[in-house]
């Protein structure tokens, strides 16, 4: 039986913005197994520069051809050091994968995370399907699924979509939730509106799945409402000081996280995701799992993701996805019920640690190593 330590390996990028890595290996840590690192450079913020900037692609691929051979070096003497019960590829994973197949014979865990072709083609629309680049993308999901033994995803229906586009077998995928690696300890306490508003928190880039322009037009026709903005495109942020005037306040496109705990502090309801994307049905957003670890209550899109998770938890409130009007409603009627809301935050945390905990993620992550034993 191997009793080892689960190997992190792999070019994932780290800090503000990238929890997935340390939420699983938190995960890891809390079924009772050890974890070691070996990872190299990610890219980064220069994965999006390279979209726009294709001059820079043969650079780019001399620093990965680079990057590969570094990994394969940190691997090898990784592996004369400790054998690992596995090796965990983290998220990105695509490019670097083959590399770990071809250098261990241990099991290879990919976690996929986000399928490429989901993202480029189905979520943000940047190339249409069908076309020869589309069908580069989803070659690339089913390569990095094909070099893994087990692969990840976040929640079941996404492992259901990748394995239906990848068409691999049903038994190579699985699911991990993602968590929130810097919760609070104990969430602030929610204090109740002071002037009769409810202010709501909404935080994101402003991707297609956050349907943040839906928000929008439901705040714009709900004056009880005041709405906090973090992030957002150009476009986005120049419509909310539009419709909404003195209701808005404008953070900065992006906050580090000890002022995005302060803002949850404050708020008394954050805004999950609101798009109609096949993406926004299958995940259960970082920004809603974030939501509930700092004991605020949701208002997000009725989904199937979301609903298989938090169901009858009472920390959400759910409206048809792409529907302001909807939307505006709801918002309504929960600034005339504060109680309501007060009630769902007190729901919010314990929401949190049944599903997206460490110590929630132990026994899957425990079922899953079992195998690997």
């Amino acid at each position: 039986m191997n009793t080892g330590p689960v190997l992190f390996c792999g070019a994932w990028d780290e800090g503000p913005g990238y929890p997935r890595t340390t939420s699983l290996r938190q995960g890891v840590e809390a079924s009772g197994v050890p974890v070691r690192d070996c990872r190299v450079p990610g890219l980064g913020a220069a994965k999006k520069a390279l979209l726009r900037a294709p001059w820079r692609w043969p650079a780019a691929l001399a620093r990965h051809v680079a990057q590969k051979r570094r990994l394969r070096a940190a691997l090898r003497s990784a592996l004369r050091e400790q054998a690992p019960r596995c090796v965990v590829v983290p998220y990105p994973g695509h490019a670097v994968v083959d590399v770990v197949r071809r250098t261990t014979d241990r099991p290879v865990v990919l976690d996929l995370f986000l399928s490429a072709y989901d993202t480029v083609v189905e979520d943000r629309g940047v190339v249409a399907p069908g076309s020869l680049a589309a069908r580069w993308l989803q070659q690339l999901d089913t390569r990095a699924c094909a070099a893994a033994d087990l692969v990840l995803l976040d929640t079941p229906e996404n492992a259901a979509y990748v394995q239906a586009l990848t068409g691999l077998p049903p038994e190579r995928f699985a699911w991990m939730p993602i968590g929130d690696p810097e919760a609070p300890e104990r969430p602030a306490p929610w204090q109740p509106p002071t002037n009769g508003r409810l202010r709501v928190l909404f935080f994101g880039t402003g991707v297609p799945l956050h349907g943040l322009s839906v928000l929008l037009a439901a705040v714009a026709s709900a004056p009880e409402i005041d709405l906090v903005l973090v992030g957002g495109t150009d476009a986005d942020r120049a419509d909310a000081a539009r419709l909404l005037g003195d209701r808005l306040r404008l953070e900065p496109a992006f906050v580090d996280r000890t002022r995005l705990q302060h803002l949850l502090a404050e708020c008394h309801l954050t805004a999950g995701v609101f798009g109609a994307s096949g993406k926004a049905q299958r995940v259960v957003p970082f920004k809603v799992v974030h939501a509930l670890a700092a004991g605020r209550p949701v208002v997000t899109a009725d989904t199937p993701a979301l609903c298989g998770w938090l169901e009858g938890s009472g920390a959400c409130f759910t409206v048809p996805a792409a529907d302001p009007a909807a939307l505006a409603s709801m918002l309504r009627d929960l600034s005339r019920s504060p109680d309501r809301v007060r009630a769902a935050a007190e729901a919010a945390r314990p929401a949190y640690e049944r599903h997206f905990s460490p110590a929630s993620a132990a026994p899957r992550w425990r079922r899953l190593l079992e195998a690997f034993a």
